[in-house]
């Protein structure tokens, strides 16, 4: 309040200026306007004097009026943008305190993620698990990495890898197995599809299509 205060008395000071000013324009700057005015109201009848202060107290008592009500109506006026700019400045000011908390959570998420996944080779990862489960990939597989939607707050600093391969001839419970033991990983790589196919002459074993997914930190 004491900022408010202080632009007050700061619009005082300017209405008292303004006052001098058209002190000095009506009065005249050593008030010689005003002897002439009384000279020239003393030659007046009384009649006429009485009229003559009427007018004069009318015309005062409305610029008098009109002072105060701008006065106030300003003062007012400013008092209200103060206000808007204090709440103004509280909301920016609590924006800030939850974007400094969202972005630590969103770089403990991205630590998370590089952590789990810096090291993360396709190649060697599916491969190390294919020998260790007894399953073969055939033909090897493809790795393809693309950029991340514009609205994933990671996108700047992380891709997507989309890896595709075959397994054939294959049994239901080895593949699951092989796939558990994928997401089991802990290195953020997720099957996003698959397609199981019979072969012919028998109904133990399958060929199989599998797409992951998986996260790169953009180097």
């Amino acid at each position: 309040m004491s900022g408010v205060n202080a632009i007050v008395d700061q619009m005082r000071g300017q209405l008292q200026s303004v006052a001098n000013i058209v002190r000095i324009r009506v009065l005249g700057a050593n008030n010689e306007r005003l002897d002439f005015l009384m000279d020239s109201f003393y030659k007046l009848s009384p009649p006429q004097r009485t009229a003559a202060f009427s007018g004069l107290i009318a015309v005062v008592g409305f610029f008098v009026f009109g002072a105060v009500i701008l006065y106030f109506s300003q003062v007012s006026r400013l008092r209200s943008e103060l206000n808007e700019s204090f709440d103004a400045l509280h909301e920016m000011q609590t924006l800030k305190t939850e974007y400094q908390n969202e972005q630590k959570h969103y770089d403990k998420l991205f630590e998370q993620i590089s952590r789990k996944t810096g090291d993360l080779r396709p190649k060697p990862f599916f491969e190390k698990i294919a020998n260790e489960q007894g399953v073969q990939i055939e033909g090897g597989l493809t790795e393809t990495r693309v950029p991340l939607p514009p609205e994933n707050p990671l996108s700047e600093k992380m891709q997507e890898v989309r890896v595709e391969m075959r397994l054939n001839n294959i049994s239901i419970p080895r593949l699951l197995t092989f796939l558990v033991e994928v997401e089991k990983a802990n290195n953020f790589v997720r099957v996003q599809d698959l397609e199981i196919k019979s072969r012919f002459g028998t109904r133990l074993y399958f060929d199989s299509k599998l797409k992951a997914r998986a996260y790169s930190v953009s180097r």
